[in-house]
């Protein structure tokens, strides 16, 4: 059975009405004339007013900046920030800017301080960009960075260094939050007819609750934020002498404090499940950004805590899927479907370096033969739709644990695991038959392929020093059929190594099992 703060509050408010009510009716009989003015209880009460609001701007802003301290030290925001594209670091600055509540501007910048991406996009003014180069060269700024100048725009500034995995500056994130977030907190905690106002370092005034025109006379009490540069002034009217409540508000404290003594044991029957379910909120954020969420195996015991749990876990999922969508764009070729070079290249190193422990891999360099004419003579549309016929047809050839990637231009590479050496020569040979028939059979649509010269050299790290070494085989053997082509048929070429581990030592032959 879940636990609910709210309905333990209700009940805790409605107990300390019915207290009130009763110490007060009970104070009228225990009056005394030595306790202390009503006025001193007043201004005790201010000064702890404008101090737990101080603090509560402080816990606020620690929260937030807490946020960025581990989004700017998970290892793949330094990754992105030396070799994404500008592209996806904007994308992903936009991504954290709607997960965090009350932000208005969200930029990774370089370690000079420059902003990746349009500044005015990503809403980074002009100072917030100076304050960024400021921090980025570790000058002194008043910290946090309060910015009012622009009507409707009024923010407060953070920032977080982004280290790379060697220790050396990557850029700096930059995350800018609505003053509506603090007016939310002291509008919370005001009372009537309190004003409160936020001065910057320079005491200048950048917030203000509550309407001056109201208030005639007001006391004033300060407090410095915590953490910060700012200092939060609350001005209250005067609270009217009455001496004949004096004693009565004493009578009632000690009442109250029989009371808080109840409400505390209460408090504490609670705080164990609520602390573990806040500890569980709390790892579940950390886990959300770090990409390893996992949902917990039993619900929360406080109904809120569910609640947030619940929310949290749709934001998992929606930054998972985000992720997903994200890595699949960036790995593959937008105008065949297949992969691209980037990924090619990853996987020819990591399959060069898994040669010295199992069955090497074979690598297939594929060339278009008169794809410039098509494109001259029937236009770039016509071209395309060679690429992506020519893309459907490898693929429809290879198994599910092989590779299609297009390389660039017109030319493709497949790579085909763990498939022994006879196997690789009769697929050759039967992929370049199928082509072939497939022209011929063109049915009056001679747009649809062109013939294929292909190269080809095992990934063998024991045969070629490097992947470099490897695709330059299958490379310099794809070239010498091209060379030679005949007609409008297909030919593939294997290379042969003499066991230097070099491209240089690679000769063309037609039997894989010669060239082995």
């Amino acid at each position: 059975m879940q636990l609910s703060i709210g309905k333990l509050a209700t009940v805790l408010i409605a107990l300390l009405i019915t207290a009130t009510f009763v110490t007060t009716a009970a104070g009228l009989y225990v009056l005394q004339d030595n306790f202390r003015t009503i006025e001193d209880h007043f201004d005790a009460e201010a000064h702890d007013t404008v101090h737990n609001a101080a603090f509560a701007i402080r816990n606020q802003i620690r929260f937030y900046q807490g946020i960025l301290q581990q989004v700017s030290s998970n290892p793949d925001v330094s990754n992105l920030l030396e070799f994404g594209e500008q592209g996806d670091i904007v994308q992903w600055s936009v991504t954290i800017g709607r997960l965090l509540p009350g932000t208005l501007g969200t930029a990774l910048a370089s370690s000079q301080g420059v902003v990746f991406g349009d500044p005015l996009t990503l809403r980074v003014g002009a100072a917030c960009q100076r304050d960024m180069q400021y921090f980025a060269a570790g000058d002194t700024i008043d910290y946090p960075l309060l910015h009012t100048d622009v009507a409707g725009f009024e923010h407060f500034d953070l920032l977080a260094k982004v280290v790379s995995p060697s220790s050396e500056p990557a850029g700096t994130l930059f995350v800018s939050f609505r003053l509506g977030v603090l007016e939310d907190i002291l509008q919370g905690i005001a009372s009537q007819g309190d004003r409160f106002v936020l001065l910057d370092s320079q005491g200048q005034e950048k917030l203000q609750i509550g309407d001056p025109a109201e208030q005639q006379e007001t006391a004033t009490y300060r407090a410095e934020v915590p953490d910060t540069a700012w200092e939060l002034v609350l001005h209250r009217p005067p609270h009217p002498r009455n001496a004949y409540f004096t004693d009565l508000i004493v009578a009632d404290l000690a009442i109250l404090v029989s009371i808080s003594i109840l409400m505390i044991s209460v408090a504490r029957a609670t705080y164990g499940r609520f602390s573990a379910d806040m500890a569980r909120v709390h790892t579940a954020l950390a886990d959300v950004l770090q990409g390893r969420y996992r949902r917990p195996e039993r619900p929360p015991a406080i109904k809120e805590a569910g609640i947030l749990m619940a929310d949290i876990e749709h934001l998992a999922l929606k930054i998972q899927n985000q992720s997903q969508e994200l890595r699949q764009q960036s790995l593959s070729d937008p105008l065949t479907g297949v992969f691209n070079r980037r990924y090619f290249d990853l996987m020819l190193a990591h399959l060069h370096e898994q040669s010295r422990r199992q069955r090497p891999s074979t690598l297939v360099v594929i060339d278009l033969n008169d794809f410039k004419h098509i494109n001259d003579e029937f236009g770039h549309a016509a071209g395309d739709l060679v690429l992506q016929e020519t893309a459907l047809f490898l693929r429809s050839r290879v198994r599910a644990t092989d590779i299609v990637a297009r390389l660039g231009g017109d030319e493709f590479a497949l790579v085909l695991t763990n498939m022994a050496v006879d196997r690789v020569e009769e697929w050759l040979s039967a992929l370049v038959q199928d082509h072939d028939r497939r022209l011929t059979e063109g049915h009056g649509q001679p747009l649809k392929l062109c013939p294929l010269s292909i190269g080809v050299a095992q990934i063998d790290a024991h045969v070629y020093s490097g992947p470099a070494d490897a695709f330059n085989a299958a490379d310099s053997a794809m070239y010498d059929v091209k060379q030679h082509r005949h007609a409008r048929h297909s030919r593939f070429s294997v290379a042969r190594t003499h066991a230097t581990g070099s491209s240089e030592a690679v000769t063309p032959v037609t039997s894989l099992k010669e060239a082995l």
